[in-house]
C-alpha cells in the first residue's frame, strides 16, 4: 500500500517526516498526515521521538490513517501505562507494547512500507539510541519512557529512555535514513502554564523544556522546514482531545502548503540519489543501532 491523497505513487520526490515527543499533544501529527494525504504530498521516510514515533509508525506499517485517527480517539493514559512506583519511575509502558502488538499489523523494522527511525536515550552515554531494524515494540517502549514518569526500557546491556532527550524533533535522524527533504513537526512538551508547578510531571516537562531550547538551533539545522501547530493549550494527558490536535495539526499544515509545494520542486530528479543509493544508506550507516532481543 502507499500513502497518497490519489491512492496511486507520486512521482515528484517525497518528503521525510521528523514527529516529536509531546504525549497527547502529537496527535497533531496526524493532521498533518490527514493533509500531506489529501494534497498528495508522499512521505519517504519517517522518524519519531517519543508520541512521534508511536504514530510514524503506525502510519509506516500501512495502516489507513483513519483507522489510527479512530484508535487513537479512544486512547486513554491507561491503555499505555500502568502505575507501579519504583525506584527507576512512577509507572511502567509495558502497556504499550501489549497495544503495539495488537493493532499493528506488523512488530519488525523491515515489514513496514515506509523506513522509519526511532530515537531513544542513552541513559548510560547521554548519546541518541537511533533504530531501523529488528523488534519494533522494544524500541517504541524505549522513545516513549518519559523519564520520571516512566521506567526506562532495558534492551540487551542498554538502558534507554525518551528520545525526546536528545532529539525533540529527530530532524537529523530523518535525513540520516535517506530523506532528501526534511519537514520537522513540532508540538512541545512546555505545558502552556506559567507559576509555581502543581505536580512532578511539570516539574520535569518545564525543566526539559528548558534544557530542548538550547537544541533549537542543532535540530533545526536539519530540516527545510518546521511546522508549529497550535496545541500549547493542550495538557500531556488531553488524550480525549484528540480530534482538537488533529484539527491543529492540519491548520499548520495547510498554511505551510504553498512552502511545501516550493521545496519538492526545488528537488529534482537529478538530485535524488539512485534507488541503489538509498538502499545502502539504510543498511550501513554507523549511526543506525539494531535492536537486540
Amino acid at each position: 500500500m502507499v500513502h497518497s491523497g490519489t491512492g496511486t505513487l507520486s512521482l515528484r520526490a517525497g518528503v521525510g517526516l521528523a514527529l516529536g515527543g509531546g504525549f497527547a499533544r502529537g496527535f497533531a501529527h496526524l493532521g498533518v498526515l490527514k493533509v500531506f494525504e489529501e494534497h498528495n504530498v508522499r512521505v519517504s521516510h519517517i522518524a519519531g521521538s517519543s508520541v512521534g514515533s508511536i504514530l510514524g509508525a503506525a502510519y509506516a506499517s500501512g495502516a489507513p490513517l483513519e483507522r489510527i485517527v479512530d484508535s487513537c480517539r479512544t486512547l486513554r493514559f491507561r491503555d499505555i501505562a500502568r502505575w507501579r512506583v519504583s525506584r527507576l519511575g512512577l509507572a511502567s509502558n509495558q502497556r504499550l507494547g501489549a497495544l503495539i502488538e495488537r493493532v499493528f499489523g506488523s512488530c519488525q523494522f523491515e515489514d513496514l512500507e515506509i523506513p522509519l527511525a526511532v530515537v531513544a536515550t542513552d541513559l548510560a552515554s547521554g548519546e541518541p539510541a537511533v533504530f531501523t531494524q529488528g523488534n519494533l515494540v522494544d524500541a517504541i517502549r524505549a522513545s516513549c519512557a518519559f523519564p520520571g514518569l516512566f521506567e526506562p526500557v532495558q534492551i540487551g546491556t542498554r538502558c534507554l529512555a525518551d528520545g525526546g532527550l536528545v532529539a525533540p524533533v529527530p530532524t537529523h535522524a530523518a535525513h540520516l535514513l535517506g530523506a532528501q527533504t526534511v519537514i520537522g513537526v513540532s508540538v512541545g512538551m512546555q505545558d502552556g502554564h506559567r507559576g509555581v508547578p502543581t505536580n512532578i510531571f511539570q516539574v520535569v516537562s518545564r525543566a526539559l523544556s528548558a534544557a530542548q531550547k538550547h537544541q533549537l538551533e542543532l535540530w533545526e539545522r536539519h530540516a527545510d522546514l518546521v511546522l508549529r501547530p497550535d496545541v500549547q493549550f493542550l495538557a500531556w494527558d488531553d488524550f480525549a482531545r484528540a480530534d482538537e490536535a488533529i484539527e491543529a495539526g492540519a491548520a499548520a499544515a495547510l498554511r505551510a502548503l504553498p512552502r511545501i509545494e516550493k521545496l519538492l520542486e526545488q528537488k529534482s530528479e537529478a538530485e535524488m540519489p539512485s534507488e541503489a543509493e538509498q538502499v545502502l544508506r539504510k543498511r550501513s550507516p554507523v549511526w543506525l543501532t539494531e535492536v537486540q532481543a
